[in-house]
C-alpha cells in the first residue's frame, strides 16, 4: 500500500485529493436538505496526547460519546490543552471515518487554538492557502492526574506493533505498591469495575503475574495431594487385595514327607518352575506353584541344585521336597577326576553300579561303534571320557555311561576349538592337544605349575635341547601300567610310548585330561626351561641347564634318604 491518503491511524482511505492541481469532486450531503451530519466528537487526553480512533463508520449514526463530553461540533478543548494531530497527519473527516490526507490545491482543517476562531464545517469555508503545521511543545512526560503515563504506554504499544521488545524496568515484580493496589481494589466498586477498560499498566501486569502464580501454586498442591491420595488408595487396595486373594486361592500343596520311593531326574540348566514341573509329573508334589513358592523363599541354597538323578518319594510337601534336593548335594551321580585313565574309569562306574568288575572294559571293547569315538581315536576311548559328574539313575547302564562321556569331550572340543587353537603351538590337531595335555595332566602335582610344565613340554618337542625326545616316565608307566620299571624296559620303545627313546608324542593319550590342563598347553608360560622335577606334592622346580636340573633331583633324592646319579640323573 502506498503512504497517500493514508494517516498513521488504523482509519481506512478517505477521499483522495486531485492530482495534478485537478480539482476535486465536492463532498456528497449524507442527509437531504444539504446538511451535513453532525462529527462525532473526538474523546480529549490529558497533556493534549491523541489516542488512536477505531476508524469504524456507525452505520448512519453519530457516535457516542464519552461520558461527559459534548458531541457538537466545533467543542472546544479543555484550556490550555489544544488537540493537534500528529505531525503530517490530516485532521478527521466529518464522519470519523478516516483522516483527510494533505494534498495541494487540497485545504486541511485546521484545529484552532486557544483564543483564535474555529473554521468553518468543511464545504462551508472559502479556500485558503495550505498552512504549514506549526511546531508543537513536546508533552510533558511523567503520570498524568490518572497515574498512566500515557507517552510511555504509546511508545510501548508502537514499539510491539514493530515487533520490538521494550526495555523492561528493573523493579522488582512485587513491591509494597502492587501490595495497596490489591488491597485497595478489593473494596472497589463492582459498577466501577465493570465499566474499567482492563489494566494494561505494568503494575497492572505485575499483579496478574502475581495471581497467576499464587493460583497455579494452590493449584499444584491440590493436583499433588489428589494424586499422593489416589496412589495411597490403589497401593493399600493392592496390598489388601493381594492377601486376600492370596490366602483365598493358596497353592495346592500335599502335607508330611511322602509315601512310596521313586527316582526324579532334575535335567541340566533346570529351573525352578522346570523343577516344579518335573516334580509334579511323578507325583512328588501336588503342584508346580507350590514348589516354585518354597523354591523362591529359600533362593540361595535352592539355586545349588545338580543337574541328576534323586531318589524322592510320592506325595510330598514342597517343603520336604525341597529340602531332599538340597540335602542330596547332586543326588546319585558317579565322579571322575581329572587325569583318571581308562581302566580306573571302568572299574569305577562297575562299583557304582554294583556289577562285576569287568563288566564296564567289556562294554567299551564290545560296543566301541556305539561310543561315537572320532576316526583319530582309534577305537581307543582314552581321552574321550570327559572327567566330570555324571548321574545315575535305577536303569542307567555301563554304555549310557560311556557314551555320556565321549559326548562331552567332543563338546569341549568343539567349544575350545582345539583343532585350530593347536596350531599355535605346534600341534596338529585336537588329538594331539588331547595327548599332550594327559602327559601334562600326570606329570603335575598342583594347577598352579601347569603353565610353567607346558612350557617345558614345548620346549622339548620343538628345540634342540633334547633332541625333541619328552624323556618322561609317565609314558612308560602308563604302557607297563605300573609306577617301576627296568633300565631294560627304558630302553626299549615300548609301544612308541618309551619318550626317552621315541621323538614326539606317544600314539594315545595317556589319561583324560581336564579343561585346565588343555588351557595351558594352549598357552603356556613364556620362559626357557627344558627339566622340571616335583620336589614335594606342592612344589615343583624348573631349570634351563642340565646340571642345575641334577642339583635339583638330588634335592629329591636326599628327601628320601637317596642321592642322585649324575650319570643317569636317577636317584640311588
Amino acid at each position: 500500500m502506498t503512504d497517500q491518503g493514508r494517516g498513521y491511524g488504523s482509519e481506512p482511505w478517505g477521499q483522495a485529493g486531485s492530482y495534478g492541481g485537478q480539482g476535486g469532486y465536492p463532498p456528497e450531503a449524507p442527509y437531504p436538505y444539504g446538511q451535513q451530519q453532525p462529527q462525532a466528537p473526538q474523546a480529549q487526553y490529558p497533556h493534549g496526547q491523541q489516542q488512536p480512533q477505531q476508524g469504524y463508520p456507525q452505520y448512519g449514526q453519530p457516535q457516542q460519546p464519552y461520558p461527559g463530553q459534548q458531541p457538537y461540533p466545533g467543542q472546544q478543548p479543555y484550556p490550555g490543552q489544544p488537540q493537534q494531530p500528529y505531525p503530517g497527519q490530516a485532521p478527521q473527516g466529518p464522519y470519523g471515518t478516516g483522516q483527510q490526507p494533505v494534498y495541494p490545491g487540497q485545504h486541511p482543517q485546521q484545529q484552532p487554538y486557544p483564543g483564535q476562531p474555529q473554521q468553518a464545517p468543511y464545504g462551508q469555508q472559502p479556500p485558503q492557502a495550505p498552512q504549514r503545521p506549526r511546531p508543537q511543545t513536546p508533552p510533558p512526560s511523567g503520570p498524568g492526574p490518572d497515574g498512566i503515563d500515557w507517552v510511555a504506554e504509546a511508545a510501548r504499544l508502537e514499539a510491539e506493533a514493530r515487533g520490538e521488545t521494550p526495555a523492561v524496568d528493573d523493579e522488582p515484580l512485587h513491591s509494597d505498591e502492587d501490595v495497596y493496589v490489591e488491597e485497595r481494589e478489593e473494596g472497589e466498586d463492582e459498577y466501577v469495575q465493570f465499566l474499567s477498560d482492563e489494566d494494561e499498566s505494568r503494575s497492572g501486569r505485575r499483579k496478574d503475574a502475581a495471581k497467576g502464580r499464587t493460583e497455579r501454586k494452590r493449584s499444584g498442591v491440590a493436583c499433588l495431594g489428589v494424586t499422593v491420595l489416589i496412589l495411597a488408595l490403589v497401593l493399600g487396595g493392592g496390598y489388601f487385595g493381594y492377601t486376600w486373594y492370596k490366602n483365598r486361592n493358596a497353592a495346592p500343596d500335599y502335607t508330611g514327607t511322602g509315601t512310596t520311593d521313586v527316582q526324579v531326574q532334575v535335567p541340566q540348566g533346570a529351573t525352578g518352575w522346570v523343577i516344579g514341573n518335573t516334580l509334579k509329573a511323578a507325583g512328588v508334589v501336588e503342584s508346580a506353584q507350590a514348589f516354585v513358592n518354597a523354591y523362591n523363599g529359600d533362593l540361595a541354597k535352592a539355586q545349588g541344585i545338580q543337574p541328576g538323578f534323586y531318589e524322592l518319594k510320592l506325595q510330598m510337601s514342597a517343603a520336604s521336597a525341597l529340602k531332599a534336593l538340597e540335602d542330596s548335594q547332586g543326588g546319585n551321580v558317579i565322579t571322575i577326576p581329572e587325569g583318571s585313565t581308562a581302566k580306573v574309569i571302568y572299574a569305577a562306574i562297575d562299583a557304582k553300579l554294583k556289577l562285576p568288575a569287568g563288566t564296564t572294559a567289556k562294554v567299551a571293547k564290545d560296543d566301541v561303534a556305539q561310543l561315537g569315538l572320532p576316526a583319530e581315536a582309534k577305537g581307543n576311548p582314552e581321552g574321550f571320557l570327559w572327567p566330570t559328574r555324571y548321574s545315575i539313575g535305577t536303569n542307567t547302564k555301563p554304555l549310557d555311561l560311556l557314551q555320556q562321556m565321549v559326548t562331552t569331550t567332543k563338546t569341549q572340543i568343539q567349544a575350545l576349538n582345539l583343532d585350530s587353537a593347536g596350531q599355535g603351538v605346534h600341534l596338529n590337531n585336537a588329538y594331539a592337544v588331547l595327548t599332550e595335555a594327559s602327559i601334562l595332566q600326570a606329570e603335575g602335582n598342583n594347577v598352579g605349575d601347569f603353565g610353567k610344565i607346558a612350557r617345558v613340554l614345548y620346549n622339548r618337542l620343538n628345540t634342540n635341547v633334547t633332541f625333541g625326545r619328552l624323556g618322561l616316565d609317565t609314558t612308560i608307566q602308563y604302557y607297563l601300567g605300573r609306577k617301576t620299571f627296568t633300565n631294560a624296559e627304558k630302553l626299549q620303545s615300548q609301544g612308541g610310548y618309551n619318550t626317552y627313546v621315541v621323538k614326539g608324542l606317544p600314539p594315545t593319550p595317556i589319561d583324560n585330561p581336564g579343561a585346565q590342563a588343555i588351557q595351558a598347553v594352549l598357552n603356556p608360560t613364556p620362559g626357557n626351561w627344558a627339566y622340571f622335577v616335583a620336589i614335594d606334592s606342592s612344589n615343583t622346580a624348573f631349570s634351563a641347564t642340565w646340571s642345575q636340573f641334577l642339583d635339583d633331583v638330588n634335592t629329591y633324592c636326599e628327601k628320601h634318604g637317596q642321592h642322585v646319579n649324575r650319570t643317569t640323573g636317577q636317584c640311588q
